[in-house]
C-alpha cells in the first residue's frame, strides 16, 4: 500500500545549519491558480541552486500539489514540508503545515469541511500567522495593537506551546520595517516565537510582469518585483537582528516529517453472499462461465488444462493483490448495465488481457484466441495497481453512476480531476492582452496547432513558416513570444475527467481533497497519478457515443424490418464489411474516418479482424509518423526483405512482418530470448517505452545475461536489445486495439448492411471525426433521400424511414430543445396534427412564441399539413431558407 513518506535519506534530517540555516516556509507554486507562476520542477531546481536544503509547498486554500511536490522533494534530495494557506474565516488566513501524517489528514478535513470554530490540537498542526495576508498583519498595519494581540493568544492557544509563530516579512517596501519591529515586539510582549518567511509567489524578480499577465492586470507593469525566491544570504541580510527567527525555519522544517502510513481509503467490500467470501466468491464465478465461454465439449484435454491453468494463475494474481472485490464490483457493474440494456464496449485498455475478466463477463474479447497477455494488464512484479476500463453508451452512462452512487455511497464516489493548463493559443492570446496586441495575438493563436503542456511554442517558432516571416526577435513580438512561453504549461483551472471516478470504503473526502463539479457532484483535484501514488483504485467509466449509434441503429432496425440483431451473433467474416474497408468508404465508423487511415486502409485491405487490429495500432502517431506502416506494406507486398535476428523471434513477428507493432510482443521476445518473467518482461516493456536511463542499464545487463544462458551470443543479445529499444516508442497495446477492432468492424458492418438506420443514428449524435454538414453530404452520396422536417413526423433526432431519413425538428435553428419536447408531447397525448390551423392553435396553448412558428413553418415543416400552401415561396427562396434555417439545402438550388 502505498504512503507519502519522506525518503529514507530524510529518515534522520540533517541541515547543516552553520553553513545554511534558512528554510522558505511561506510558498505558492503553480498550484495557486493564477497566483504563481512557480513550476514544481524549477522551483526545486533552484531552491537546489541556492544550496538549500528544504523547502515548503503553502498553495491558496489546496494541496493538491503536495503529491508531486513529495515525489521531486527525493528526486532532488530537499526535505518536503508540507502545508497549505488556508482561509479559516472571511478575514482570517493561517499558514498551516503538518508536522505528521495526522496533521496532513487535519488539513485535508479542513479543506474539505471548513476550519473548526475551537481546534483541539496537540502538535499536529504547526500555524504560522500568515505575514502581510494574514489578520494580525492587518491590526499592526492599522495600529490595532491590542486586536492583533487578542488575535496571536487566540492561535497560540488553538494550537499549542510551541506550535503557533508570527511571521516576518520584509519585501523592501516602505512600511516593512515598522512592522517587522512591530511584529518583534508582539512576540516579546506574548512569549509568541517569530519565524522570518518570504511569500513565494514567482523565481526570478522579473517574473512579475508574467503574473500580472495571469491576472490580467494589464495597468500593472513592473520591471522587478518583491515575490520571488530570495537566497539564504538575503533572508539572513535581512533578519540579521533576529537570528531566532532565521533559526526556527530550520527547526520547523526538522518537526515536519510525513512518515507515517496514511489513512487512505480502500476499495468498498463488495457484498458477498453468505457462507462466501470474495476470494471463492470470485472463482466460484469464473469457474461457473469456464465450460460456456469455451464450449468445453469441443476442446482437447490440453486445451481445457491450459486454459484452467492459465484462469488458476490469474486468480492466484489477482487475490495476492488484494483486487478480488475490485474484480467483483466491476462485474457487478457491468451485469447491471447489461440487465439494464445499456451498451457495454467489448473492452478497453490491457485489461481484455485477462482471462477473469472475460469469464466474468467484464471484457468480450478471447485473450486466449487472441494470445493476449495478462502481465500486460497485471502481475506481481508491478508496483502500481490496475485500472478497469469501461466503454459504455454515452447516453445512459448517468444511469451507471447513479447506480454505483446507490450501492457505494454518495461520499464513497468521487470523480477524478484534470488540472487544465495553458497551451499554445492561449497563452498567445493572454500575452497578447497584456501588451494591447490583442488583435495581433489572435490572428497569430489562429496560425497555432493546439499544442498543451510546454515547448509547443518554441516548437512553432522553430518550424511554422508562417512565423518565420515574423520579425519575432524585434518589438512587440519578442515581448509577447516571451511572455507567452513563460505562460505556457502553466495551469489555470481543474475540470473533471472525461470518464475516471474513484471509490473507496470511507468517505473519501476524509482523506484526499474534494471540490465540486458545476453540476454538485464531488470531485478530487488529485489526477490520475496523484491516485495511483496514493494506491487508490480508479475506474475509467468512458461514455463513447459509437456505442450509443451503433444501439440507436440496432433499434431502428429492429422497428422498420422486424430483425432483432446482436452484436455476439453478427459474423466476423462478412465480405460486405471487408469490401467496404478495401475501398475505404468508412467515414462515420469508428475510428476510421481519417484520410490518413482510410488511405492505409485502401493499402492494407484488412481481410478479417486481427489485420483490422493491426491496422489501428499502425495508424497511431509514433509508427504512423516514423513510417512504420509503410515499412509493414514494403513487407507484406514483397518490396522489402523480412529477415528475423534468430528463429524464436520469427514465430513471434512473422505475423507483422517481422516489426514490432505491439507491446505484448517485446514481452514475448523477453520471456524467450532472456528468461524474463512475463511480468519481469512488462517491467522491461515499460522501461524502454519511457526511456528510463536508470533502469535500461540494468535491463541491459539482465537481459544479455539471460540470453546468454539461453545460448545466444552476447553480441547477438546486445543486438536484440537494441531492436527493443528502438521499436518501443512505437509500439502499441495489443488488448486495446483488439477491442476497439471490434467495435470499427461493428460500425462497418452496420454501414454496410443498414445504411439509413446507421447514418440516422450517426447524424442524431451531431456527426463525429468531422462537421455534421460532412455526414450530411456522405448520406446523399450513398443515394439515401433526406426528407425536411415535418411537425407530424420528426422526433428529436434523425429518423429512418422507409423511403430515406426524416430530419429532426429541432436541427431548425431557433427550434430548441425545448420547443421540440413539447411538441412531441402535444403529439403524443393528442396525435397527430390534423391541419395548419389545428396545429397553429395547440402551439399557441402551448405558448410557443411567434418566431419560433415563423422558422417552423420557413424550413418547411408544416408543408404536409392541411389547409397550408407555401407557393408563396418560388423553389430558389426555399432552398435558400433551407440552407438558413438547417445549414445546408434539401435539393440543388435551381439554376437562374
Amino acid at each position: 500500500m502505498s504512503r507519502i513518506r519522506t525518503n529514507v535519506l530524510f529518515e534522520r534530517l540533517v541541515i547543516m545549519i552553520n553553513s545554511n540555516p534558512f528554510v522558505h516556509l511561506h510558498v505558492y507554486t503553480e498550484y495557486s491558480l493564477l497566483d504563481s507562476t512557480c513550476r514544481l520542477e524549477a522551483l526545486f531546481k533552484k531552491t537546489k541552486s541556492l544550496g538549500m536544503n528544504a523547502l515548503a509547498i503553502t498553495d491558496k486554500n489546496t494541496i493538491s500539489g503536495v503529491l508531486r511536490f513529495h515525489q521531486l522533494s527525493e528526486k532532488y534530495g530537499i526535505h518536503p514540508v508540507v502545508g497549505c494557506e488556508m482561509k479559516i474565516s472571511e478575514d482570517e488566513t493561517l499558514v498551516l503545515l503538518a508536522a505528521n501524517s495526522d496533521g496532513y489528514e487535519l488539513l485535508v478535513k479542513w479543506l474539505n469541511s471548513g476550519f473548526p470554530l475551537q481546534p483541539a490540537l496537540q502538535g499536529e498542526i504547526i500555524a504560522l500567522c500568515g505575514g502581510n495576508s494574514g489578520a494580525i498583519y492587518n491590526f499592526l498595519k492599522k495600529g490595532d495593537n491590542l486586536l492583533a494581540e487578542e488575535m496571536a493568544l487566540k492561535y497560540a492557544g488553538w494550537f499549542g506551546k510551541g506550535n503557533f509563530y508570527l511571521e516576518l516579512q520584509h519585501y523592501n517596501l516602505t512600511a516593512d520595517r515598522i512592522l517587522v519591529k512591530k511584529t518583534a515586539e508582539l512576540s516579546q510582549k506574548t512569549g509568541i516565537p517569530l519565524v522570518a518567511t518570504h511569500r513565494i509567489q514567482y523565481l526570478e524578480p522579473e517574473d512579475a510582469n508574467v503574473l500580472n499577465i495571469l491576472n490580467e492586470l494589464i495597468h500593472e507593469r513592473t520591471a522587478t518585483g518583491h515575490f520571488y525566491l530570495p537566497s539564504s544570504e538575503e533572508m539572513m541580510e535581512k533578519f540579521r537582528d533576529y537570528p531566532e527567527a532565521l533559526k526556527n525555519t530550520f527547526l520547523i522544517a526538522e518537526r515536519c516529517k510525513l512518515d507515517g502510513k496514511l489513512k487512505i481509503a480502500l476499495l468498498p467490500h463488495f457484498p458477498v453472499p453468505e457462507n462466501e467470501n470474495e476470494e471463492r466468491f470470485l472463482r466460484k464465478i469464473c469457474f461457473e462461465n469456464l465450460r460456456e465461454r469455451f464450449n468445453f465439449e469441443i476442446l482437447d484435454s490440453i486445451q481445457k488444462q491450459s486454459i484452467i491453468v492459465q484462469l488458476n494463475h490469474e486468480l492466484d494474481v489477482i487475490m495476492k493483490r488484494g483486487l478480488s472485490s475490485y474484480f467483483l464490483m466491476v462485474w457487478d457493474i457491468v451485469n447491471f448495465a447489461r440487465k439494464s440494456n445499456i451498451p457495454v464496449g467489448p473492452g478497453r485498455g490491457s485489461a481484455a488481457g485477462s482471462l477473469a475478466a472475460f469469464l466474468l463477463g467484464i471484457t468480450q474479447v478471447n485473450p486466449i484466441l487472441h494470445k493476449l497477455s495478462f502481465e500486460r494488464f497485471l502481475s506481481l512484479d508491478r508496483d502500481h495497481l490496475p485500472d478497469i476500463d469501461l466503454d459504455v453508451c454515452q447516453r445512459r452512462r448517468p444511469e451507471i453512476l447513479a447506480y454505483i452512487k446507490e450501492k457505494y455511497g454518495q461520499d464513497n464516489v468521487v470523480h477524478l480531476g484534470v488540472l487544465n493548463t495553458f497551451g499554445t493559443r492561449g497563452a498567445i492570446r493572454k500575452a497578447g492582452a497584456f501588451l494591447n496586441l490583442k488583435q495581433q495575438a489572435g490572428l497569430i493563436a489562429k496560425l497555432l496547432p493546439a499544442f498543451s503542456g510546454t515547448g509547443g511554442i518554441r516548437h512553432c517558432l522553430e518550424t511554422l513558416p508562417e512565423l518565420q516571416k515574423l520579425s519575432v526577435n524585434r518589438e512587440p513580438y519578442k515581448s509577447l513570444f516571451y511572455f507567452a512561453e513563460k505562460i505556457e504549461g502553466l495551469p489555470n483551472n481543474h475540470s473533471s475527467h472525461p470518464s475516471g471516478i474513484l471509490m473507496g470504503d470511507e468517505k473519501l473526502s476524509r482523506v484526499i481533497p474534494i471540490t465540486r463539479r458545476p453540476d454538485g457532484n464531488p470531485m478530487t483535484p488529485f489526477n490520475k497519478d496523484d491516485i495511483q501514488q496514493l494506491g487508490l483504485l480508479k475506474l475509467d467509466l468512458l461514455g463513447l457515443r459509437n456505442l450509443t449509434i451503433i444501439e440507436d441503429t440496432l433499434q431502428s432496425v429492429h422497428r422498420l424490418r422486424g430483425s432483432r440483431i446482436e452484436l455476439k451473433n453478427i459474423r466476423l467474416d462478412d465480405p460486405e464489411t471487408f469490401k467496404t474497408m478495401a475501398i475505404g468508404d468508412t467515414l462515420g465508423c469508428f475510428q476510421l474516418e481519417s484520410m490518413g487511415i482510410r488511405y492505409l486502409m485502401r493499402k492494407m485491405q484488412p481481410k478479417n479482424l486481427e489485420e483490422l487490429a493491426l491496422l489501428l495500432a499502425l495508424y497511431r502517431p509514433g509508427a504512423w509518423q516514423c513510417g512504420i506502416a509503410e515499412t509493414y506494406l514494403n513487407r507484406r507486398n514483397g518490396k522489402e526483405d523480412i529477415q528475423f535476428m534468430c528463429p524464436e523471434m520469427e514465430a513471434i513477428l512473422s505475423s507483422t512482418c517481422g516489426l514490432i507493432i505491439y507491446q505484448e510482443q517485446i514481452m514475448e521476445i523477453a520471456n524467450v530470448i532472456a528468461g524474463y518473467t512475463m511480468g519481469e518482461a512488462d517491467l522491461l516493456r515499460r522501461a524502454l517505452t519511457k526511456k528510463q536511463a536508470d533502469s535500461l542499464t540494468g535491463h541491459r545487463n539482465r537481459f544479455v545475461s539471460g540470453a546468454v544462458k539461453k545460448g545466444h551470443t552476447e553480441k547477438k543479445a546486445s543486438e536484440i536489445f537494441d531492436f527493443l529499444a528502438n521499436f518501443a516508442g512505437y509500439s502499441f497495446n495489443k488488448a486495446h486495439s483488439i477491442s476497439y477492432a471490434y467495435i470499427s468492424y461493428w460500425t462497418v458492418y452496420l454501414k454496410a448492411h443498414y445504411p439509413k438506420e446507421y447514418m440516422a443514428a450517426l447524424l442524431s449524435l451531431e456527426g463525429g471525426y468531422y462537421d455534421k454538414t460532412v455526414y450530411i453530404r456522405e448520406t446523399k452520396k450513398m443515394d439515401i433521400l433526406l426528407f425536411g422536417p415535418d411537425v407530424n413526423r420528426s422526433c428529436i433526432g434523425f429518423q429512418p424511414e422507409e423511403a430515406g431519413i426524416r430530419i429532426r425538428i429541432n436541427m431548425i435553428k431557433g427550434c430548441g430543445i425545448q420547443t421540440t419536447e413539447a411538441l412531441l408531447h402535444c403529439l403524443q397525448k393528442q396525435g397527430e396534427f390534423r391541419s395548419f390551423q389545428d396545429f397553429i392553435d395547440k402551439m399557441k396553448r402551448l405558448h410557443i412564441k411567434h418566431p419560433v412558428l415563423k422558422v417552423l413553418i420557413n424550413a418547411g415543416a408544416c408543408d404536409e399539413l392541411e389547409e397550408y400552401s407555401n407557393e408563396d415561396y418560388s423553389e430558389k427562396e426555399k432552398r435558400k431558407l433551407e440552407k438558413e434555417l438547417l445549414g445546408f439545402s434539401l435539393k440543388p438550388f435551381p439554376q437562374d
